[in-house]
């Protein structure tokens, strides 16, 4: 029989089971359940591919007490919009609306993310620093490509193009999928140009040189010295030139004797690439008579265009022609008689109807000049044989310029106007006519007035007998003379 220590020990070791028993039956930790999820933005947006954005997620459980470290899953609606990592990073990888969603258990929470590209740079791709021959394009496009804040291209976005001269193949493209926008661009003169590229609606800008380059080369020698102010102005007449005769001509080895070429002509041993004109500022015969004068010398025997000409300008009247600002139109038309027009006609068969006799009707009959002509709106012109060529004036005057009752201000008539002097798409045709390549699209804006001008402009200067006629000296490209022919 257990003694009663023992019985007393037992009792008690049964009152703690007991005890213990009692405060487990109901009692402990009650886990907790995501109920709700809640993300630190309901929208995001990014500016650039590859721009991230941080999402954070708050959950709480079925009591309202926030989870401390829930396990989360993150997704994308689009994953070519934006990825989302485990820890929430999102990184726009395409333009577009799209839902990152987060989940815990049952409870979830999601953000619309939109991904829209915003230019932040332009920048030239390919293109700038060319050179063309007036007329002609560059060979590669002028290019941009538009980026954003990452330096990844964006597409279908305006660009605007402009040029201080020249003509653009566009004024406006839109980006493509590489962000790039091109235009085509054609020098119409010699010299830089500058073109711009722009983003509408941004301070975004750059901008191109490109340089109207001639393959025809106009040498002037100078036997007599110049001002600056003409020498500036035989420059702006050489280069208007050769802004519109663009194609290379065949240099000549030239062989000239001295007095060949006016009798102040010094003796020429060397090659000429295209024309050489020698220049001589003299007193020709007082002032208000012949302004100036000129003329080929030497001609190729192949097509018969000038290699050595002359051009003759009276000291008497250069300070006049100034004044008036008309010594460089003055210039530009003598620098067109060196070049052939109206001194190699007769040359080519190119003049119908020459004068002498008086009261005959000549005409320029090359086809271009006579398209240009009649698209200036020369079309109903009575007479069956255009295009109409001076019949008053004397020689010098007669058969080598425009008709100045029909032509009135055009540059190549017999007289200089007050302001503009057109010099025409027919002027450039004629030269075209003469086996020059050249380029129109620099010709001055000129129309025909309607009734052709019947009763002329009443000119400011008569450019009296400015046609000198040397013997023609018809050369190989050897510098052989082959022909001499009188004038």
């Amino acid at each position: 029989m257990p003694s009663r220590s023992s019985r007393g020990t037992a009792a008690n070791i049964l009152l703690l089971l007991l005890a213990l028993g009692i405060a487990g039956c109901g009692g402990g930790t009650e886990p907790k359940i995501p109920t709700m999820a809640a993300l630190s933005a309901s929208t995001v947006t990014l500016a650039a591919i590859g721009q991230t954005a941080q999402l954070t997620a708050t959950v709480t459980d079925q009591n309202g007490n926030a989870i401390g470290s829930p396990a989360l899953t993150w997704t994308s609606a689009n994953a070519a919009v934006v990825t989302v990592s485990a820890s929430g990073l999102v990184m726009a990888t395409g333009n577009g609306t799209t839902a990152v969603t987060v989940s815990a258990g049952s409870a979830s929470a999601q953000a619309d993310v939109t991904v829209a590209q915003v230019p932040v740079q332009l920048q030239k791709v390919a293109g700038d620093n060319q050179t063309a021959s007036p007329g002609q394009p560059v060979a590669l496009p002028l290019t941009v490509q538009v980026n954003d804040g990452g330096g990844r291209p964006v597409a279908n976005v305006a660009v605007t193009f402009a040029a201080t001269g020249g003509t653009l193949g566009t004024t406006s493209a839109s980006t493509g999928a590489d962000g790039r926008a091109s235009s085509g661009f054609i020098p119409v003169a010699t010299g830089a140009e500058q073109i711009t590229a722009s983003v509408a609606a941004t301070a975004l800008t750059t901008s191109f040189t490109e340089t109207g380059v001639s393959p025809f080369t106009i040498e002037l020698q100078f036997l007599s010295t110049p001002t600056p102010a003409q020498m500036a102005a035989f420059t702006a007449a050489r280069q208007r030139w050769e802004s519109l005769i663009v194609g290379d001509l065949q240099n000549v080895s030239l062989d000239a004797a001295a007095g060949q070429c006016g009798g102040n002509s010094p003796a020429i041993h060397r090659p000429v690439d295209d024309l050489l004109i020698l220049v001589t500022l003299t007193s020709i015969d007082g002032p208000g008579n012949v302004l100036a004068g000129s003329g080929p010398c030497f001609v190729r025997n192949t097509n018969t265009l000038p290699v050595l000409s002359l051009m003759q300008l009276d000291t008497d009247d250069l300070d006049q022609l100034e004044t008036s600002g008309l010594l460089q139109a003055v210039i530009v038309h003598e620098m067109g008689h060196a070049l052939g027009y109206g001194t190699i006609w007769t040359d080519l068969n190119l003049l119908a109807d020459a004068t002498p006799p008086p009261g005959t009707d000549p005409h320029f009959t090359g086809a271009q000049a006579t398209a240009a002509f009649e698209a200036a709106g020369g079309a109903s012109y009575v007479a069956s044989l255009k295009v109409p060529v001076e019949n008053t004036g004397g020689q010098g005057t007669a058969d080598a310029h425009w008709r100045e009752s029909v032509f009135g201000s055009e540059l190549m008539t017999g007289f200089v106007d007050a302001g503009v002097n057109p010099l025409s798409r027919v002027t450039v045709g004629s030269m075209a006519d003469l086996a020059y390549s050249v380029n129109f699209a620099d010709a001055d804006p000129y129309t025909l007035a309607p009734g052709l001008r019947a009763f002329g402009r009443g000119p400011v200067v008569e450019l009296k007998n400015d046609v000198v006629r040397v013997p023609l000296h018809e050369v190989t490209d050897a510098g052989r003379v082959v022909r001499v022919i009188p004038r």
